[in-house]
């Protein structure tokens, strides 16, 4: 096997010992980064011991939030990130993955060649003592809780190597000491199935320590992980290591079988309506016609419980202008209702055909396209959050095939070797900047320079070069996923088929983001022997040329900053339609005002703050609950469902 392929995807070509020509073998982890670790995550539960926000059961999430980390509520560590797209087959849309790399994009600096702790996902306090509410008592081992995950080791991501593993530990806070209860040794995908006949198995883990049971309890899952060894540099990322976990639930009065659950569940998702674009411009949306839409694009959900006889589902979708609040489109009859039996899966595929965006905005339009479920076959849902599946569709000022989330990097081992990526306007349009999302590795050694590139075409492939900067590097953001811009020294007419890229200067892999979930490899070329040829590889490079008149990516309107922490809350939710709202860190909450919305954008409540409300006269359904001040400096939404 050759050392170094001309065209290098970072971690699915070779083993990581591959790279070196001598290797030694035998020592799995580093004892004294695992101990510093042991000692770190220590000093935390010390030091928040009692004072950090506490938990009731049942605790339950399934990662189905829009949000990039982990909500606060439960969880106290922000180092692994929630998302839809590195599972295969989760049993809830959304995911928990852990990798090698931190909060803001960066490599562990503890990480190497040995395997070494890298992702945390730390709970918050949990009230093991005792049960809350209705139900209130004590809490003893005798109460049979049980804490039950769904895992998947790799999914769309790097699969761990088998020196590597994801640990779960128990929180004896009587004696400050944290004690493994499971682990899992790394594995790939296809030999985890091979194993265990499914693509995510469920853990079931009996507490059963007395001296769990206080009011201090924690539990905490951390991954081991290695990356490439120090002579491939630029191989170094954090995309190493890849664990997905889904659907945990902590409670009691449980048992070992205790494994289906009241709930209808979407399981996946989409990300545009358009044939090829996540984003495009909406002067070349319109210019290309209804041919740019790509119709039939349904979501798929899961009935998991295991109660003999169907369950009666209402599937609804709408497309919601953003620019004037309306409802843009929703096929007929809506909702559409099916029966679904115990433990399958059905597609829910609206009829959209025919629909093109429209929109009066003046410029920038953006949609919500949203999918969602709902039954009223008793029991209630115990989650509602994986009832509803959304997306925005965006005409900004980019082109855009990729989604945002890299599954892995791409680069080229060959010094002055070429990459372009293709696009198409179809009418005359300025090209003034090129964003990219470079994965940042260790040291930030694929920090190497190349020259920013832009192609005119030669019959579908890269012709003549009309544009080329020198003294360009890979250059990163403090944030997770963020793009850089490379703005151009002038604007560059396009018209038709153009190309943007870079030409190296050295051997090193740049390691540019690299998403699998839109498959655009036919626009992706290099040349490392004098001929343009596609890459071998299915999805998109996270480039995007920015078009039109400004240097940078339009972002929408940008939310004030609060520096207060503002929340809303509905329960009971679901309800019978007499719910309490709690809503923190608002000061003028008395003159701020209450508006419900059905899901067709109807305004069918309006009042003025009161803590409790009686919603008696609203039909059993799903709302959107909206609380804001008098000058709208504050505004905050929550679902409801109301169910009789």
């Amino acid at each position: 096997m050759k050392l170094l392929t001309s065209i290098v995807f970072f971690f699915v070509i070779i083993s990581l010992h591959t790279y070196a020509q001598e290797t030694l073998t035998g020592l799995n982890k580093n004892p004294a980064l695992s101990a510093a670790a042991s000692k770190a995550f220590t000093n935390i539960s010390r030091s928040q011991k009692g004072s950090t926000p506490e938990i009731h059961l049942p605790l339950i999430d399934d990662f189905s939030t829009p949000n990039l980390f982990p909500p606060k509520k439960y969880w106290a560590s922000n180092t692994t990130f929630i998302n839809k797209s590195y599972a295969v087959n989760p049993p809830s849309i959304g995911v928990i993955t852990f990798d090698a790399m931190d909060a803001t994009g960066q490599v562990y600096g503890n990480m190497g060649i040995f395997a070494a702790v890298a992702d945390t996902l730390l709970s918050q306090r949990i009230r093991l003592d005792s049960l809350f509410g209705n139900n209130a008592q004590k809490l003893s081992p005798s109460d049979s809780v049980y804490l039950s995950f769904f895992v998947q080791p790799q999914g769309n991501g790097a699969a761990p190597l088998e020196a590597d593993s994801l640990v779960l530990q128990l929180y004896n806070s009587k004696n400050d000491q944290w004690n493994s209860v499971w682990h899992l040794k790394g594995m790939s995908l296809d030999t985890f199935r091979a194993h265990y006949d499914t693509s995510f198995i469920q853990v079931m883990i009996a507490v059963k320590d007395s001296n769990y049971f206080t009011k201090d309890f924690r539990f905490r899952f951390y991954n081991y992980a290695q990356i490439p060894p120090p002579d491939k540099p630029s191989w170094r990322s954090g995309l190493y290591c890849n664990w997905n976990i889904d659907y945990l639930i902590l409670d009691a009065h449980r048992n070992r079988q205790d494994t289906s659950y009241n709930d209808i569940a979407i399981q996946t998702y989409q990300t545009s309506l358009l044939v090829d674009y996540q984003s495009m411009p909406w002067n070349q949306f319109q210019a290309a016609g209804s041919n740019i839409m790509k119709p039939g694009l349904g979501v798929r959900f899961k009935n998991m419980d295991n109660i003999a006889g169907p369950k009666n589902v209402n599937q609804y979708f709408y497309i919601y202008d953003l620019w004037d609040k309306t409802t843009a489109f929703e096929p007929t009859p809506n909702p559409n209702s099916t029966n679904i039996a115990s433990q399958a899966n059905i597609l829910f595929k609206p009829n959209y055909s025919g629909y093109v965006f429209h929109s009066n905005a003046p410029s920038n339009p953006a949609f919500r396209v949203l999918y969602s479920i709902y039954t009223r076959t008793p029991p209630p849902d115990i989650i509602s959050t994986n009832d509803t599946v959304a997306f925005f569709q965006r005409f900004y000022n980019y082109f855009s095939y990729d989604d945002g989330i890299p599954e892995a990097g791409y680069g080229l081992s060959t010094p002055t070797a070429l990459l372009a990526y293709q696009f198409h306007v179809d009418t005359p349009d300025s090209l003034q900047s090129i964003e990219m999302y470079f994965n940042q590795t260790l040291g930030n050694a694929n920090q190497q320079y190349f020259f920013l590139t832009v192609w005119d075409d030669n019959n579908g492939k890269p012709g003549n070069i009309i544009y080329e900067k020198s003294g360009k590097r890979p250059q990163f953001k403090n944030e997770l996923f963020k793009y850089y811009t490379y703005v151009l020294d002038h604007a560059i007419k396009v018209n038709g088929t153009f190309y943007i890229g870079w030409r190296q200067t050295t051997k090193d892999n740049l390691n540019i983001g690299f998403d699998f979930n839109n498959d655009q490899s036919s626009k992706i070329f290099y040349n490392v022997t004098g001929s343009w040829v596609n890459t071998a590889y299915h999805g998109s490079l996270m480039m995007r040329p920015i078009m039109g008149k400004d240097d940078y990516a339009y972002v929408g309107i940008k939310k004030s900053d609060n520096k207060k922490l503002h929340s809303l809350k509905i329960f009971p939710n679901p309800s019978n339609g007499n719910i309490t709202i709690e809503a923190s860190a608002i000061e003028d909450i008395n003159s701020s005002m209450i508006s419900i919305y059905d899901l067709r954008g109807g305004k069918v409540y309006q009042h003025k703050y009161q803590h409790k409300l009686n919603l008696n006269k609203l039909a059993a359904g799903i709302y959107i609950l909206q609380l804001y001040t008098k000058n709208r400096n504050i505004n905050l939404q929550q679902k409801l469902i109301i169910s009789r």
